[in-house]
């Protein structure tokens, strides 16, 4: 059976994941009146340059490809590979959105529309749509309905995990799954603001720092996927660190667009 605590971590993690991205929007649209059209350039980067780039190069490295496979099996390799991949297409991916695809689009609003728009698609997609499933699942475990689903061995190889992970985990490490993504989405405002000022300057060695930021940033979930780093608090320690630095970076960058006035085309 599924514990209450653990569905109401579920429902909960769904909530900070899908609510905080809707609450900051009206937020600073009213605030800010920021672009809708810069938070949807946001949202598509992140799909595409993460989920569908990102993923294809993650699928050949670390699935098909039997030797790089082997080769990352190496946890501190793995940690390379996977924080400087991210930053890499991700930052890459702001870079090139923003440069290209928003010249109109240059002021310190824009970056945090973009961030917004980034970091919230994110959250709906690996953490809001991934809590409606398992909600699902886990009150399929309940009514006894689950076990239909078991219908051959590759069924069994991947909802199995699924039904261990719901009877007999810790819900508040459910739960720090939608916490997290307070500070992903901090971050990704801070960085999307930084890549800004950087097209701004003209100064390509901003992008290079917010590839290394985003890198560290995934740095201590990756050592934890690998079981370097044993305990799951410490890792969100970390995070939480870099998100209260991306925080004050956002609100102290906001003079910074408005000293600098240099076209930026």
């Amino acid at each position: 059976m599924v514990s209450s605590a653990t569905i109401v971590s579920m429902i909960l993690s769904f909530i900070i994941a899908v609510g905080t991205p809707i609450f900051l929007l009206i937020f600073f649209k009213k605030r800010y009146k920021i672009s809708l059209i810069v938070l949807l350039v946001g949202m598509v980067t992140f799909f595409l340059f993460a989920n569908v780039l990102e993923g294809l190069l993650h699928s050949y490295i670390l699935v098909w490809n039997k030797s790089t496979k082997q080769f990352f099996e190496n946890p501190w390799l793995f940690m390379l590979y996977g924080g400087l991949m991210a930053g890499i297409f991700e930052e890459t991916g702001r870079y090139i959105m923003m440069k290209f695809a928003l010249k109109k689009y240059r002021k310190w609003k824009d970056g945090l529309a973009f961030g917004l728009g980034h970091g919230g698609m994110e959250a709906i997609l690996l953490v809001g749509i991934n809590s409606v499933m398992m909600i699902v699942f886990a009150f399929m475990i309940n009514n006894g309905t689950f076990d239909s689903l078991l219908i051959n061995e590759q069924a069994q190889e991947a909802l199995s995990p699924i039904k261990e992970q719901l009877t007999s985990g810790a819900s508040f490490i459910i739960l720090l799954g939608g916490i997290e993504r307070l500070s992903a989405l901090a971050i990704h405002l801070g960085l999307s603001i930084l890549v800004l000022y950087g097209i701004r300057c003209r100064k390509i060695i901003f992008l290079f720092l917010a590839i290394l930021i985003h890198a560290y940033f995934d740095f201590p979930a990756a050592l934890y996927q690998a079981g370097v780093i044993k305990n799951i608090y410490v890792v969100e320690l970390l995070i939480a660190m870099i998100a209260a630095g991306s925080i004050y970076w956002v609100v102290k960058s906001r003079k910074l667009f408005t000293d600098d006035k240099r076209a930026a085309d």
